[in-house]
């Protein structure tokens, strides 16, 4: 029988594998207080750490040219930090209890102390990123902020638009997802110093990557199981929020199984109703559909690596994109 060999993130991140190694200890240092109630949550939260994508994608892009490896490091951290904090948030919002398999901040301590520990990560990804004196990446950081918090609104405005369009579904997840991970490995450029080009060339290589990612992460949602995705399945639905297997189902569906896809989304997503909607989208291929975007993504994304020098980095960059096809988590 032929199967794909199983890609895993150890073999991606083999070329940064001595920095990913101080990604942590980097991140506790960033974050060192002498408070005890956020150092214990903070040292909960991190405990059970998830791919540390975004440190990995910021050191990537730092391998193609020459850099200060304490600098990178930092900065690499900080984005994850960053990232952490919104994740933090988003449960919140999401009244989410269950994260990488865990319970969630809110749900082990309160929606208080979820807010402010949010907060005091968000200030010290700022504090951390402007203490490098680098303006270019500072303003970068922070126009990446902006859109990520406009994203994060823009899908709240959303929720429950059963006639919301593919086109704004992609600009959420632009500003919400891919822009950070865009910034991520675009700051290791400019740490790397490498020429405007291949900056661009990075740039756009996250933000595509970025759209295959989240759009595999909404497919998830409705096939991938509890265990292995690590996030409560079914929660976009439950939380009123379109995903593009739903968008692309309701503009295929009968006039009557439309409005049994609304009457899911206004009411409590128990398993049976669940069963419905993922019985539906199976039907109508609507995932297969929304794989197949996600393809076009990473294909484009490939196409921006061929500006690049041929190294062990550029190697990674390359079968990160069949990972993120591939992944079931």
């Amino acid at each position: 029988m032929n199967t794909k060999t199983q890609i895993t993130l150890d073999q991606i991140y083999a070329p940064i594998q001595e920095s990913m190694t101080q990604i942590e200890s980097t991140i506790v240092d960033i974050l060192a207080t002498s408070n005890d109630l956020t150092r214990e949550v903070i040292r909960y939260f991190f405990s059970n750490r998830g791919k540390l994508l975004r440190p990995a994608l910021c050191l990537l892009g730092a391998q193609f040219g020459k850099s200060d490896l304490k600098t990178v490091l930092r900065v690499a951290s900080s984005l994850e930090v960053f990232h952490s904090a919104t994740l933090i948030h988003d449960d919140i919002i999401d009244s989410s209890f269950v994260r990488r398999n865990a319970p969630t901040i809110n749900a082990k301590w309160t929606p208080q102390v979820a807010v402010l520990v949010g907060d005091y990560l968000y200030d010290k990804s700022f504090s951390e990123i402007f203490g490098t004196h680098k303006q270019d990446l500072i303003s970068l950081f922070l126009s990446t902020a902006t859109t990520v918090c406009d994203g994060e609104i823009l899908e709240l405005r959303e929720k429950d638009n059963f006639s919301l369009k593919e086109d704004q579904y992609l600009e959420i997840i632009e500003k919400k997802t891919a822009s950070l991970l865009s910034t991520c490995i675009e700051s290791g450029g400019m740490l790397a110093s490498l020429p405007m080009e291949q900056i661009v060339a990075l740039k756009n290589y996250g933000l595509y990557l970025g759209m295959a990612f989240q759009i595999v992460d909404d497919c998830l949602d409705f096939t991938g199981s509890q265990e292995d995705f690590g996030k409560t399945i079914g929660l976009d639905a439950s939380e009123g929020v379109l995903t593009l297997p739903v968008i692309r189902l309701l503009s295929l569906v009968s006039e009557n199984q439309k409005s049994e896809v609304f009457k899911i989304f206004k009411s409590n997503l128990g398993p049976e109703k669940l069963s419905y909607l993922q019985n539906l989208i199976s039907e109508y291929g609507t995932v297969n559909y929304a794989l197949q975007k996600a393809k076009d993504y990473t294909d484009r994304a490939r196409l921006e690596l061929s500006t690049l020098a041929e190294c062990p980095a550029k190697k990674s960059l390359q079968t990160l994109l069949d990972f993120v096809i591939q992944r079931s988590r």
